[in-house]
């Protein structure tokens, strides 16, 4: 993964925030998903609070930058309906966002602009989605991770995509945060320790650490479909096959 000499990814480390602000907003294209209003639907009634959502946008430069399949990672939080069968609803983490969640603001994601919730339309206009499932042995820890989740609303976002930084945080980084019982693998890239998103669903295919994979939905410019378990293996393999070839 170490493609760059050390030299060029210092220097590029002086510049994170202001370079990665820039390439955010970069796209090319919308996500395939985005006019594929029946895949959203198949997506949305599949989730359950605390899904974690794995995103590839390969139509933007921030999903081509990110090393793998997929580049970000976002988590379901559950509708209004959802977090009172959960008895979360009138938390007071929770109060201060209802308005954004009853209007349908149901994921969080730690992205250029920090952490903060996020509609389908925003988080759904990619080109394909892995669900996974994180696994809790009571309700009490559910409703103790949804209000840690809402209690990062705010922080700043980490362009370094270090998870020893404390003072801010990145997609997969959130994740471990809030969840560490899922003790997601963390690796050493130039320095720094880090969770690739494609090690992730990784670790669902192979049940590791209390992830399950529920579905993989891929698009392209004409149709969708839900594909399975082994499709996802071997497309995340035929990424990283063809980031070993040289050029």
């Amino acid at each position: 993964m170490e493609d760059y000499p050390r030299w060029f990814v210092d220097v590029s480390r002086v510049f994170a925030p202001q370079v990665g602000t820039v390439l955010s907003h970069i796209a090319w294209r919308g996500g395939y998903l985005k006019s594929k209003q029946a895949a959203q639907n198949a997506i949305l009634s599949s989730l359950q609070p605390l899904d974690i959502v794995l995103v590839s946008s390969k139509g933007r430069t921030s999903g081509q930058l990110i090393p793998g399949l997929f580049g970000h990672a976002a988590i379901y939080l559950g509708t209004q309906s959802q977090m009172q069968d959960l008895g979360v609803w009138t938390s007071a983490a929770i109060k201060p966002h209802a308005a954004d969640v009853e209007n349908g603001k149901i994921f969080i994601e730690a992205d250029q602009k920090g952490v903060h919730l996020s509609p389908a339309s925003i988080v759904l206009n990619t080109d394909r989605v892995a669900i996974l499932r994180p696994e809790f042995s009571t309700n009490m820890r559910r409703r103790e991770i949804i209000r840690d989740y809402f209690r990062f609303i705010g922080a700043d976002f980490d362009f370094l995509f270090d998870v020893d930084s404390p003072d801010c945080t990145f997609c997969t980084e959130l994740i471990h945060r809030v969840m560490p019982e899922l003790d997601l693998s963390i690796q050493d890239i130039y320095g720094v320790r880090t969770i690739i998103p494609d090690r992730v669903a990784v670790a669902a295919i192979r049940h590791e650490v209390g992830l399950s994979l529920v579905g993989y939905i891929k698009a392209d410019l004409k149709t969708w479909r839900q594909a399975s378990g082994k499709a996802l293996a071997e497309d995340i393999a035929v990424t990283w096959f063809k980031r070993q070839q040289p050029d």
